[in-house]
């Protein structure tokens, strides 16, 4: 029987998860899962991205956190967001990419700071 937590899916006694088509297993992007085998049984791990995004319309910064990123750039440049559809079109300026969900949360808060904003500034040169 399967288990399910959040942002981890474990399958018990089946093939490897390239050949998974259950689901959401079947439409993740390849960049944010990482398979792990563990005794019998394969696990699918969900990476989280932290990530700035830049407008080079109005040369404006956006900072977020998603688990699927490419998806959500779509939608930033798609105009379905309310704080960017504004500033249209939006490229991706730095990310970095964390196994939970709170940690990615953590440092999206963070880099929504005042520590966090003079840590860009000048690593960054934002």
């Amino acid at each position: 029987m399967p288990l399910v937590e959040i942002g981890v899916k474990v399958i018990w006694g089946c093939s490897p998860p390239e050949r998974i088509h259950s689901g959401r297993l079947s439409w993740l992007p390849a960049r944010t899962e990482r398979h792990v085998r563990a005794g019998s049984a394969f696990k699918l791990e969900i990476m989280f991205v932290a990530y700035i995004i830049y407008s080079t319309k109005c040369c404006r910064f956006y900072v977020g956190m998603s688990s699927h990123f490419k998806d959500r750039l779509k939608t930033h440049n798609s105009g379905r967001v309310k704080s960017t559809k504004a500033f249209l079109p939006w490229e991706l300026y730095y990310s970095e990419e964390f196994e939970t969900r709170i940690e990615a949360r953590k440092r999206e808060k963070y880099f929504k700071s005042s520590a966090g904003r003079k840590w860009r500034k000048s690593n960054l040169g934002m």
